[in-house]
């Protein structure tokens, strides 16, 4: 059961990108792959601190969670086309899913035997979490900068 769970998690919130516009969308391609970088970062670093380690994964994965090369992805992409450019719409969305990623889905997916939290609490993944997510906001608006320049 486990194995179809991260297989899910893995393929399907790919699709919900098809139900958005294919422009903004690709506007906001680039953060959520940075997304990616930046929580490939988190688990190398929660690996070496021993904040969580991944019990059960996909095959061709080892210690990096399967929720980082879709779920987190497709969901920052969601994220800033419903909010951006608006920052406290942004953070207020970002405060409330990390919230329940911290304190219903971890919690969840510790339950059926696929991470283990150990030397990090709910509110200290939530901070890590939202750290991240002020990141994303920041490299997002300089890709917007940065953009701008080219086309002036």
């Amino acid at each position: 059961m486990n194995q179809i769970i991260l297989w899910g998690i893995l393929v399907i919130p790919w699709f919900l990108l098809l139900l958005l516009d294919k422009q903004r969308v690709k506007r906001f391609f680039t953060v959520g792959l940075f997304a990616a970088l930046m929580m490939t970062i988190a688990y190398q670093v929660a690996e070496k601190m021993h904040w969580w380690t991944v019990q059960e994964n996909v095959f061709f994965l080892t210690s990096m969670g399967a929720t980082i090369y879709c779920l987190h992805i497709v969901i920052t992409i969601f994220v800033f086309y419903l909010t951006y450019p608006g920052f406290i719409l942004y953070i207020i969305v970002n405060i409330i899913l990390d919230l329940i990623h911290g304190y219903v889905i971890v919690p969840f997916l510790a339950k059926i035997g696929l991470y283990n939290l150990y030397d990090i609490s709910h509110f200290g993944l939530f901070l890590v979490m939202t750290t991240v997510a002020i990141i994303l906001y920041l490299f997002q608006r300089l890709l917007d900068f940065i953009f701008e320049e080219n086309h002036s």
